[in-house]
């Protein structure tokens, strides 16, 4: 446990992608990528041409695909997204590039709702008084 799964740069894999382990992807990978409970980052090198649906989604090199993520997805400075996003949080570093749609979902009981602010003034009495 605790131990990341890493595809080097000279790799290269054409198909589905699937695992239960977190993994860093430096390398390139045509397809599909499938690791549902586990995060997933993109690395420097990484050249990634495939819909991509994690737990977790960093990247640092160029994805070309859609990106889900059940929790976050951040896009790192040096990071490049062509493809929509759906998540329920999204980090976009300033000089990341970014083209697509995003679309915010949050599932139930995932992140506690605050109460609903009233926006109406309150008003105090001792706030009225006017002096002449």
């Amino acid at each position: 446990m605790g131990q990341v799964a890493i595809i080097g740069q000279s790799i290269q894999i054409k198909g589905e992608l699937t695992g239960n382990e977190d993994l860093t992807i430096d390398g390139t990978v045509e397809g599909n990528i499938q690791l549902k409970d586990n995060s997933l980052t993109i690395g420097p090198n990484g050249n990634i041409k495939a819909d991509i649906n994690a737990k977790k989604v960093t990247i640092v090199g160029e994805v070309q695909g859609n990106v889900t993520a059940e929790e976050t997805v951040e896009i790192r400075e040096s990071g490049k997204l062509r493809g929509n996003i759906t998540t329920p949080r999204l980090i976009i570093a300033d000089g990341a590039f970014f083209k697509g749609s995003v679309e915010m979902e949050r599932k139930p009981g995932m992140v506690k709702d605050k109460p609903a602010r009233d926006d109406k003034a309150v008003l105090r009495p001792e706030l009225l008084s006017v002096k002449s």
